[in-house]
C-alpha cells in the first residue's frame, strides 16, 4: 500500500501519467487510426480484454488483448499482442491490430 502511495505521489509531482491502458484507452486508440488503417481496420473489432506490463521508461506498454469482430458470423474470440504509448496526442497503438 505505502508503494502505491508513494507512486502516486511521484506521478503527481513529476507529470509523469502513471496510467496503464485498459480496455477503453486501446478501443479509442483502435478506432483513432481508422483513416490511416485503410482496408485493414475492423469498424466492428471490439476489445474485450486487456492485460498490460508495467511499461518501460519511455511509457510504451505492451498488452495482450482479446477482441471479436461483429464481421465475423462464427463469433470467435480473437487474441493479438499490442505496443500501447502516451504521447502528446495521447494514447496510440505503435504495434498490432495490423499495425504494421
Amino acid at each position: 500500500m505505502l508503494l502505491a502511495v508513494v507512486l502516486a505521489w511521484v506521478c503527481n509531482v513529476s507529470g509523469i501519467s502513471c496510467e496503464t491502458p485498459n480496455v477503453e484507452i486501446i478501443q479509442k486508440a483502435y478506432e483513432q487510426e481508422a483513416p490511416s488503417s485503410g482496408v485493414r481496420h475492423d469498424r466492428g473489432l471490439k476489445i474485450v480484454e486487456a492485460t498490460c506490463d508495467s511499461g518501460n521508461e519511455s511509457g510504451r506498454f505492451l498488452c495482450q488483448v482479446s477482441f471479436v469482430s461483429e464481421d465475423d458470423p462464427d463469433k470467435r474470440l480473437y487474441f493479438d499482442i499490442v505496443a500501447a504509448a502516451l504521447t502528446d496526442k495521447g494514447w496510440v497503438l505503435t504495434s498490432g491490430l495490423c499495425k504494421r
